[in-house]
């Protein structure tokens, strides 16, 4: 069975790639120990760049104002990896509910007063594409570098 590895973006439908589709290079970096490790790490970060960069972009585009609390609160959280050798990472609004990145969930599904502005949700599927080919390319990178030394 494959082990799971994504990215999500914070909020309460867990959006996410699922990387099954590299199991194989998966399979090759785990048997790598600590150097595997960096590399899929370092694959989840690049990946997780392109779609942080494209939800701030879009929550501009959809919201249409700017909001530096908002903004500051776009991140993209460290890989994890769990004792099942699962890896995992959150890109999107990170603050709790005490934070004014709180309200961003009520644009992006909506309130009895105010209708759904989803920007998470299209900002992951603009990005999905774009990100596995990064993700793709960096786990590549990082085999060959380790296999020829380079």
């Amino acid at each position: 069975m494959a082990k799971e590895y994504v990215s999500k973006t914070a909020g309460e439908d867990n959006i996410g790639l699922n990387l099954s589709g590299f199991q194989e290079m998966i399979d090759i970096l785990d048997k790598m120990d600590k150097e595997g490790e960096k590399v899929f790490k370092d694959a989840l970060n690049a990946g997780g760049d392109i779609i942080l960069k494209t939800m701030k972009r879009k929550v501009y585009q959809i919201l249409h104002r700017k909001s530096g609390d908002l903004e500051k609160n776009i991140r993209m959280g460290k890989v994890r990896k769990f004792k099942d050798g699962s890896y995992s990472q959150v890109v999107g609004p990170t603050k709790g509910d005490i934070s004014s990145a709180y309200y961003a969930k009520f644009s992006e599904w909506g309130t009895s007063k105010e209708p759904a502005r989803p920007w998470i949700r299209p900002s992951m599927d603009e990005s999905q594409g774009e990100a596995y080919e990064k993700i793709e390319q960096v786990m590549t990178d990082g085999i060959d570098k380790i296999f020829n030394g380079g």
